[in-house]
């Protein structure tokens, strides 16, 4: 089932520290990326954390990991929901939400809008955008423009829950028992 690849890329998301987690599936070995999503959605939605393929051709695709109802409240912040409906989102419908994003990511090769689908701070996502990824003040688990010290904190706490992760993941062999609800 490849749940490696959650714990290296979605171990935050599964300690219910993150919202959400983003990660690219290079598929070398024609596996079913369906099938797998399908498997760890049957495991995880019971712990409230969803999987979904935004994007999806033959050698790899974006996976994204997500818990529902933290990405619902973040959605309808009053400046995110500003933001998302000048992209065509309509933020009172996560389904639409998820979808829209499929479609922008389609037509764009990385819709900037996405870290709030990931849970970064609106000052990073819109700081991005304006400066097109450049003049940030560091680059970690996303491109940081204000509140640098803050975001560090963040990003070493990131860090050790990826460690322990993999740790516990060697010892329990069980996605499930990582998953917090």
């Amino acid at each position: 089932m490849n749940e490696e690849l959650l714990i290296d890329y979605a171990s935050q998301t599964l300690a219910n520290k993150k919202l959400a987690s983003l990660f690219t599936f290079k598929n070398t070995k024609n596996i079913d990326i369906e099938k797998m999503v399908f498997e760890w959605n049957e495991v995880l939605n019971e712990k409230n954390v969803y999987v979904e393929i935004l994007n999806n051709n033959k050698s790899s695709a974006q996976i994204y990991a997500y818990r529902p109802h933290k990405l619902k409240y973040v959605l309808n912040e009053t400046k995110t929901k500003s933001l998302l409906e000048s992209f065509g989102y309509k933020t009172n419908d996560l389904n639409q939400c998820i979808n829209h994003l499929k479609f922008r990511y389609k037509i764009e090769d990385f819709p900037h809008e996405i870290g709030i689908f990931l849970g970064y701070p609106l000052e990073d996502v819109i700081g991005f955008i304006e400066n097109k990824g450049n003049k940030f003040l560091i680059n970690g688990y996303w491109k940081v423009y204000a509140n640098e010290d803050q975001k560090i904190k963040i990003f070493n706490n990131y860090n050790n829950i990826k460690k322990s992760y993999k740790i516990l993941f060697k010892r329990y062999k069980d996605i499930s028992k990582l998953c917090l609800s």
